[in-house]
Parts: structure tokens; C-alpha cells; sequence
């Protein structure tokens, strides 16, 4: 179920910015996207704005999907989109079959998060990428990603969270048992902790 947080709307601008990287680090243009655990369906908008991909928006919690299908409709947007109801482990999309794969958040919450990045994996083309994790991205400015970051801290001891260090992800991306994974970090200090998965051709 979406969580009623503050933090939505605090870091709203970021999106933009994340989306742009993931676009120039990929070379998004065209092709399928998948976005697991989508919120208010942020990442995916941004990622219609700026590309001509077909987004799936994929998300465990009814309400989420209806959010962010009304957000993405109020959109000037003509991207091909669909809202799928699964649990990331029982994705119903084809072996091979997308682009680029994109979960920001989401995977803290996963049940079984080992058969969640297999699922991923098994989905993604070989040669494409997926990028599954938490963090502001590397274009954020300085004084922006100050600002986040003592948000989502505030929000994460408000709640009583934690989150895995890098370490900790690496022994995860090992257990799931995954060839071509790497563990990458926004940069020195800040904060952002990602797995990134390359299926090889």
C-alpha cells in the first residue's frame, strides 16, 4: 500500500535529474521500461517526457497503480503505458522482453528480494540493463541533495528504517546467485546505494 509521506512531494524535483542519468548512462530512447515499485508513478513520467519507450508501470498495491495512473494522465504525453497489479517475483512479462528495467525504493520492501533480482533479470534482453535501489542519482546539486538527504533521513528515523549498506547489497546481489551485477554508490558521501544488473547477450 502507498505511504502517506512527505518525502513524496520533497523529492519530486529529483526525478527529473535521476531520469536524465539513467537515459544517458543506458541510452534510453525506444524499447520497453519497467518500473517496479513505482509510487506515485514519478520515474515512469519522467522517463515519457524525455523518450519514446513503452513504460510499465508494475507495482504489488492497487492504490499505487491507480495514483499513478491518474498522475501519468494528466500528462501531455503519447507514450505506450500499461499498469500491472504483480509481486516483482511473479512479474507476467515474457523472458527477454524489455529494455531497461528501473526500481527506486522499492526493493527495501521486497519479500524475497534475492528471487525479486532473478525475476529482473529474467525479464531483461540480453545486453540491456536494470538498476534497482535508492539514492538522489549523481546530477543532483550540492545544495539540493543536502536538503533530500536530511529528508529521507528524517523520514527513515521517523519510521524506523534502515537501509542496506553497499556490502550488505553485495552479499544480497551473491546470494540471488546473478553474473553481471555490480554494486554502485551515487558517490563519496552521498548516499545512494544501487544494484546494477547487465544481462549478458
Amino acid at each position: 500500500m502507498l505511504r502517506t509521506d512527505d518525502n513524496y512531494q520533497i523529492l519530486q524535483p529529483m526525478y527529473p535529474l535521476l531520469i536524465q542519468q539513467f537515459v544517458d548512462d543506458y541510452r534510453l530512447q525506444n524499447g520497453i521500461a519497467v518500473d517496479i515499485g513505482v509510487g506515485p508513478g514519478w520515474l515512469g513520467m519522467e522517463l515519457a517526457k524525455i523518450t519514446d519507450m513503452r513504460i510499465v508501470f508494475l507495482d504489488i498495491s492497487r492504490d499505487s497503480l491507480d495514483l499513478a495512473k491518474k498522475n501519468y494522465e494528466a500528462l501531455p504525453v503519447d507514450n505506450e503505458v500499461s499498469f500491472v497489479q504483480a509481486d516483482v517475483c511473479e512479474m507476467p512479462l515474457e523472458d527477454d522482453s524489455v529494455d531497461f528495467v528501473m526500481s527506486r525504493g522499492s526493493i527495501w520492501f521486497w519479500e524475497r528480494p534475492e528471487e525479486g533480482l532473478r525475476a529482473v533479470h529474467r525479464i531483461l534482453k540480453p545486453g540491456c540493463f536494470a538498476v534497482v535501489g535508492g539514492g538522489l542519482g549523481r546530477y543532483i546539486p550540492p545544495s539540493m541533495r543536502e536538503r533530500m538527504q536530511k529528508a529521507v533521513q528524517a523520514g527513515l528515523k521517523r519510521r524506523n528504517e534502515k537501509r542496506p549498506s553497499l556490502a550488505e547489497l553485495a552479499a544480497l546481489v551473491e546470494r540471488a546467485g546473478l553474473t553481471g551485477c555490480r554494486v554502485v554508490s551515487d558517490g563519496e558521501h552521498a548516499g545512494g546505494r544501487w544494484i546494477e544488473i547487465e544481462k549478458k547477450k
